[in-house]
């Protein structure tokens, strides 16, 4: 039996350094899907909250009584559901309330669309827009038999 020898094998004496070259190619793409995360965050986030403003905004509108009441009960609580959520933007709300001019007995519905700008510019990465708009739209039952 002979004793172990201190020389590096062939084999080995090959790969000297490949690590290197593995960290010198993987290090940038993962400092990059690092810095990514918030992005891909913050729009998720910003696109489900305008999602919810959306379907709040439709709900009140259809349990209002009139186009009027519907109008400002829609925007009313969509402003709110943004800001209660924590997004911090000047929304549009387009309201559909045609479904109001249907008689009575008739099914119709009214829907909500709510455009909201999210601000990227704080996170600060060279060739990011500073923002992004998402625009969500909800639709809901009226009542048929609501009066008026």
């Amino acid at each position: 039996m002979t004793a172990p020898s201190n020389r590096p094998t062939r084999r080995r004496a090959r790969e000297d350094g490949n690590a290197v070259v593995e960290v010198a190619i993987l290090a940038p793409l993962f400092i990059m899907f690092l810095a990514g995360l918030p992005i891909a965050m913050r729009l998720a986030h910003g696109a489900a909250v305008v999602d919810q403003a959306a379907a709040d905004a439709a709900r009140q509108a259809s349990i209002a009584r009139t186009a009027s009441q519907a109008r400002a009960a829609a925007t009313g609580s969509a402003l709110t559901s943004l800001r209660d959520r924590g997004l911090h933007c000047t929304p549009r709300v387009r309201l559909d309330l045609s479904g109001f001019t249907r008689p009575l007995g008739q099914d119709a519905t009214v829907a909500a669309q709510v455009t909201c700008t999210i601000r990227l510019g704080d996170l600060a990465l060279p060739g990011l827009p500073a923002a992004r708009t998402v625009t969500k739209t909800h639709r809901s039952a009226l009542d048929p038999y609501r009066g008026r």
